[in-house]
């Protein structure tokens, strides 16, 4: 877990700074582990399924200007970039790399259906990707090298000069000025304005949070979409919610005071929210087993086989259902704590002692891609 500074304890951060203020933790990670190097983020970037991005700073005297390339990148393009002022940006890299979901154990005091993605860079001296706020909490864990962050919680402008590609502010003093070196970690709450630069090749890893829009959440349930865009908030978020996949009763309730007089039930809007916050991008859908495929899996679980939850997969529960990348299941009686296991470990060992109704809740699970597909010839 991180090292919280100021003898701040998990509570004590969600209670004063989660959705409130940023902060600053020094030291808050010996070392980034597991860590990627420049080169394997590279790769990623070459590769069709994965989505990166990068970003020029063009200074031109007293103005600068941002120009986003969108990949997938050749490996000759990566060769030929300058000696400074770019970003390599790549996201999900966790699905990608499942070791790399490790990260997200530093935050165990923050419900993992709110994170979305491990976000890596790579910054050449001089690179950055502008002054720019986004409407998510984030956690940013400084790798190798070091990057200059300036933060502020003023109304600044946008700048639409500064970029013809991405959605940038001013440019801004800040009321906050940081070098952040490797282990240091910052965090962002929804809406402060920041502007990292780095003053040194950098690596570092975002860990950003998922916070659906009340007017997906509508359309999930059928209804119109408000005037007013307005994402999920949870400022009164307790440690006590962080169990592995859990969607707690409190998330539903806050869920329905953001949709007001057009909630519907707690039932439907806590089925919206699961399917939201387990939703995976088009391009990041595990393929579902066959129901052969399944049949076989489970077999092979039954004779004491290990299966692997899929790194692309998404799963959450809350007291009545079941939410694997984006569909719902029943929750069958008693299935919380293998639910818990499986959300934890992100695996499975033997099914011998499990009742039928929560063989059957696995055989759907794999039938929609919770899975990797073991080979059992």
């Amino acid at each position: 877990m991180l090292k919280l500074p100021r003898n701040l304890t998990p509570e004590l951060f969600l209670e004063q700074y989660w959705q409130v203020q940023p902060l600053l933790m020094p030291s808050a990670l010996t070392r980034v582990r597991p860590a990627i190097t420049r080169n394997e983020l590279g790769w990623l970037a070459t590769l069709d399924d994965v989505e990166s991005r990068l970003v020029f700073v063009d200074r031109q005297g007293s103005r600068t200007r941002y120009r986003a390339q969108v990949g997938p990148f050749s490996f000759e393009d990566l060769e030929q970039l300058p000696k400074r002022d770019w970003t390599l940006l790549v996201h999900d890299v966790e699905k990608h790399l499942p070791t790399m979901r490790a990260l997200f154990r530093h935050v165990p005091f923050i419900p993992d259906w709110r994170i979305d993605d491990l976000m890596v860079s790579f910054a050449a001296p001089g690179g950055g990707v502008g002054p720019h706020l986004d409407n998510y909490d984030v956690f940013l864990c400084q790798g190798i090298g070091v990057r200059n962050w300036r933060f502020s919680r003023d109304d600044i402008a946008e700048c639409a000069e500064a970029s013809d590609d991405l959605a940038l502010l001013s440019e801004f003093d800040g009321e906050e000025v940081h070098d952040t070196a490797e282990g240091d970690v910052l965090y962002l709450p929804p809406g402060v304005a920041h502007w990292g630069t780095a003053k040194r090749a950098c690596i570092t890893y975002s860990i950003g949070m998922r916070a659906p829009e009340a007017s997906d959440i509508l359309f999930e349930l059928g209804g119109s979409t408000p005037d007013a865009e307005e994402f999920y908030r949870d400022p009164d978020l307790t440690a006590e919610e962080a169990k592995p996949g859990y969607i707690s009763s409190q998330s539903v309730h806050r869920a329905i005071r953001i949709l007001g007089d057009q909630a519907n039930s707690h039932h439907k809007i806590g089925q919206a929210l699961g399917k939201l916050g387990t939703m995976p991008k088009d391009w990041l859908k595990p393929d579902d087993a066959t129901e052969q495929e399944a049949d076989n899996a489970l077999e092979y679980l039954n004779n004491g086989g290990r299966i692997l939850v899929h790194g692309m997969a998404l799963i959450a529960f809350d007291d009545e259902s079941l939410y694997v990348n984006g569909a719902s299941f029943t929750m069958p009686a008693n299935a919380a704590s293998l639910l818990g296991m499986l959300c934890e470990k992100r695996s499975i060992r033997g099914t011998a002692s499990l009742d039928v109704g929560h063989v059957e809740m696995l055989k759907w699970m794999l039938q929609h891609g919770a899975f990797e597909i073991p080979e059992t010839s």
